[in-house]
Protein backbone atom coordinates (compact mmCIF):
# COMPACT_ATOMS: atom_id res chain seq x y z
CA UNK A 1 0.00 0.00 0.00
CA UNK A 2 1.35 3.27 -0.77
CA UNK A 3 0.86 6.41 1.15
CA UNK A 4 -0.21 9.54 -0.68
CA UNK A 5 1.92 12.40 -0.06
CA UNK A 6 1.16 15.25 1.90
CA UNK A 7 -0.09 18.77 0.82
CA UNK A 8 1.25 21.26 3.00
CA UNK A 9 0.90 25.45 2.87
CA UNK A 10 1.19 27.71 5.46
CA UNK A 11 -1.25 26.46 8.75
CA UNK A 12 -2.41 23.78 6.46
CA UNK A 13 -0.92 20.19 6.17
CA UNK A 14 -3.15 17.50 4.78
CA UNK A 15 -3.05 13.85 3.58
CA UNK A 16 -5.14 12.77 0.77
CA UNK A 17 -6.94 10.17 2.20
CA UNK A 18 -9.55 9.24 -1.30
CA UNK A 19 -10.81 10.98 -4.43
CA UNK A 20 -14.44 11.42 -5.63
CA UNK A 21 -14.67 12.18 -8.76
CA UNK A 22 -11.54 14.29 -9.88
CA UNK A 23 -12.12 16.34 -6.22
CA UNK A 24 -9.38 14.92 -3.60
CA UNK A 25 -10.60 13.89 0.01
CA UNK A 26 -8.09 15.22 2.25
CA UNK A 27 -7.76 14.90 6.25
CA UNK A 28 -6.13 18.01 7.21
CA UNK A 29 -4.66 19.50 9.92
CA UNK A 30 -5.11 23.08 10.11
CA UNK A 31 -2.97 24.65 12.97
CA UNK A 32 -2.33 28.54 11.96
CA UNK A 33 -4.81 30.75 9.61
CA UNK A 34 -4.55 30.30 6.46
CA UNK A 35 -3.82 33.24 4.06
CA UNK A 36 -6.92 34.85 1.31
CA UNK A 37 -7.09 32.78 -1.46
CA UNK A 38 -9.22 31.66 -4.02
CA UNK A 39 -9.80 27.87 -5.63
CA UNK A 40 -10.34 27.20 -9.14
CA UNK A 41 -13.01 24.79 -8.14
CA UNK A 42 -15.83 25.01 -5.03
CA UNK A 43 -14.22 23.10 -1.54
CA UNK A 44 -16.65 21.68 0.68
CA UNK A 45 -15.12 20.78 4.52
CA UNK A 46 -16.33 19.26 7.35
CA UNK A 47 -14.74 20.47 10.56
CA UNK A 48 -13.85 16.98 12.58
CA UNK A 49 -12.03 19.12 15.67
CA UNK A 50 -10.95 22.88 16.74
CA UNK A 51 -12.51 26.03 15.82
CA UNK A 52 -12.14 28.21 13.14
CA UNK A 53 -13.74 31.73 11.31
CA UNK A 54 -14.46 32.08 7.77
CA UNK A 55 -13.90 35.22 6.24
CA UNK A 56 -15.58 35.25 2.84
CA UNK A 57 -17.33 38.19 1.01
CA UNK A 58 -17.26 40.73 3.89
CA UNK A 59 -17.92 38.03 6.20
CA UNK A 60 -16.90 36.36 8.92
CA UNK A 61 -18.35 32.75 10.31
CA UNK A 62 -17.46 31.02 12.85
CA UNK A 63 -17.45 27.31 12.88
CA UNK A 64 -16.80 24.27 15.17
CA UNK A 65 -17.20 20.10 15.21
CA UNK A 66 -19.88 18.94 13.43
CA UNK A 67 -20.47 22.16 11.03
CA UNK A 68 -19.57 22.38 7.32
CA UNK A 69 -18.55 24.90 4.87
CA UNK A 70 -18.66 25.44 1.18
CA UNK A 71 -16.56 28.01 -0.74
CA UNK A 72 -17.64 28.48 -4.37
CA UNK A 73 -15.00 28.11 -7.14
CA UNK A 74 -13.09 31.37 -7.66
CA UNK A 75 -14.16 33.01 -4.26
CA UNK A 76 -11.60 34.79 -2.21
CA UNK A 77 -11.46 33.28 1.42
CA UNK A 78 -9.56 33.07 4.52
CA UNK A 79 -9.34 31.23 7.90
CA UNK A 80 -8.62 32.06 10.87
CA UNK A 81 -7.61 29.29 13.63
CA UNK A 82 -9.38 29.59 17.41
CA UNK A 83 -8.59 26.76 18.18
CA UNK A 84 -6.10 24.31 16.39
CA UNK A 85 -8.06 21.25 14.53
CA UNK A 86 -8.59 18.88 11.88
CA UNK A 87 -11.01 19.23 8.85
CA UNK A 88 -12.05 16.90 6.24
CA UNK A 89 -11.48 18.95 2.98
CA UNK A 90 -12.70 17.96 -0.48
CA UNK A 91 -11.65 19.98 -3.41
CA UNK A 92 -9.07 20.10 -5.70
CA UNK A 93 -5.15 21.22 -4.18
Amino acid sequence: MTKEPLIEAPGFRGRITGRLGDMLVIDAEVEADIPAHAGETAEFAIVVSGRFELCMNDTTRSFGPGDHLVVEAGIEHAIRVIEPGRLVLIGKM
